[in-house]
């Protein structure tokens, strides 16, 4: 967590326009980090048949529907965050917690749906207004310590598992960002679990397009390292690094904050990310 804290401060130097979104940024890595160290360790069956059968069929290992964990810590963690929120933005925290109150708005309730994959973003700004980005923001948050923490364990005995899908082989979570290292290959980086996998640089992860014509990007003037690819064919977005002349490794998280701006750019040009948070396996 250091080093993702040093590299938040440095860019809020080097970005002062990025301050408000880094001040968040920094609180909500400290917060998920107490959640993942606090949270009683959930464990998995670690099953290497399931994991080779599921992954010749293109299955993520985990499904939504046997996670078990306790969800009174993913309301400890979503109550730590808004606290966090309110302390950093008090004018912006209160026409949230407004639209809460209004529509009685239940933890559970909704925390079951988004695991069923019933619950985006968009539905939620359908159904709360245009707050209800910020609680689907804040609600996958809450989630990620969970999931974070079974991913580690999983990876741990099946690191090397071969994959070629466009979305996490143990989650099932579509990726929220991607990188290029040496000799061009690219690798996905899961929104939900942290997991990272080994891509097709010419597919697209989202509708499996393989067709080179649909596929174009662009970039922002003296951003050689940072572009958005974009899938002609769905209509889709990738946040790109190309981190093969950057130093160290690349922490997707961190990255991802600091290229909000590329997220802005993409959307008026009227390609979005997918709705659905995760695969959902058959």
């Amino acid at each position: 967590m250091d080093k993702q804290l040093q590299r938040l401060r440095q860019a809020r130097e080097q970005k002062p326009n990025y301050r408000e979104v880094l001040d968040l940024a920094e609180r909500m890595l400290v917060e998920k980090c107490r959640a993942r160290d606090q949270q009683p360790s959930p464990s998995i069956p670690i099953d290497r048949v399931k994991a080779q059968k599921h992954a010749a069929e293109g299955i993520p290992y985990l499904r939504f529907s046997e996670l078990v964990f306790d969800p009174s810590q993913v309301a400890q963690t979503f109550s730590c965050l808004l606290e966090s929120f309110q302390q950093l933005n008090p004018a912006r925290f209160r026409p949230l917690k407004e639209a809460m109150e209004a529509k009685k708005w239940e933890f559970d309730r909704v925390l079951g749906r988004l695991l069923r994959n019933q619950v985006s973003e968009k539905t939620l700004e359908e159904e709360m207004g245009p707050e209800g980005s910020l609680l689907f923001f804040f609600l996958v948050q809450s989630l990620k310590p969970v999931l974070e923490n079974l991913a580690e364990e999983w990876r741990g005995v099946f690191k090397d598992l071969p994959w070629n899908q466009g979305y996490c082989p143990f989650c099932g979570g579509l990726p929220g960002m991607a990188e290029i290292r040496a000799e061009g290959r690219r690798f996905l980086h899961c929104l939900l679990c942290g997991t990272e996998w080994e891509s097709p640089r010419l597919q697209c992860p989202y509708c499996q397009s393989g067709d080179p014509e649909q596929h174009t990007y662009f970039q922002v003037e003296g951003e050689i390292e940072n572009r958005v690819d974009v899938c002609l064919a769905c209509r889709h977005y990738l946040k790109t690094v190309d981190s093969r002349e950057l130093e160290g490794p690349l922490d997707f998280e961190v990255e991802d904050y600091l290229t909000l701006h590329l997220d802005h750019l993409a959307q008026e040009e009227g390609y979005l990310r997918p709705e659905k948070l995760f695969f959902e396996a058959p």
